[in-house]
């Protein structure tokens, strides 16, 4: 299994839990209403659509894979790490939510910045970039 596909898996399974965090776990009347919720849940879907791209090889998956991982850390940043600044905003540090929702949380950022890896290092080598290639400073 490549590294890429690796961590693609691991974002895919990292964001189910966060969503099942927040559907199972956290308080009903303190969630995000449906429409300020979809870019989160459609950031989800087309991590498990980009998924799909990895495993299939498709030629353009590294870009795409590597995009969305970054997306997605953004996405937790300006969604839970950030103060309110609009309806997309849901603040941890606003809420009283447990250790594991915050570990949740964190780790679907750090699963994201892990793909985006992924994704750019697998576009370098697909472009014939390696380390011995590159420049030496």
């Amino acid at each position: 299994m490549s590294r890429l596909l690796a961590a693609n898996i691991a974002l895919a399974a990292l964001l189910a839990g966060h969503v099942a965090d927040h559907v199972l776990r956290q308080p009903a009347d303190e969630q995000l209403s449906l429409v300020s919720s979809l870019p989160g849940l459609l950031g989800t879907v087309a991590v498990f659509v980009a998924l799909v791209l990895v495993a299939r090889g498709m030629r353009r998956a590294p870009q795409i894979a590597g995009a969305l991982g970054l997306l997605t850390a953004a996405g937790f940043v300006a969604v839970h790490l950030a103060p309110y600044w609009s309806m997309f905003s849901d603040p941890y540090s606003d809420r009283y939510l447990d250790t594991g929702s915050w570990i949740q949380m964190l780790a679907g950022l750090v699963g994201g910045l892990w793909l985006a890896y992924e994704g750019w290092s697998a576009s370098r080598a697909a472009a014939g970039f390696s380390r011995s290639t590159a420049p030496s400073s």
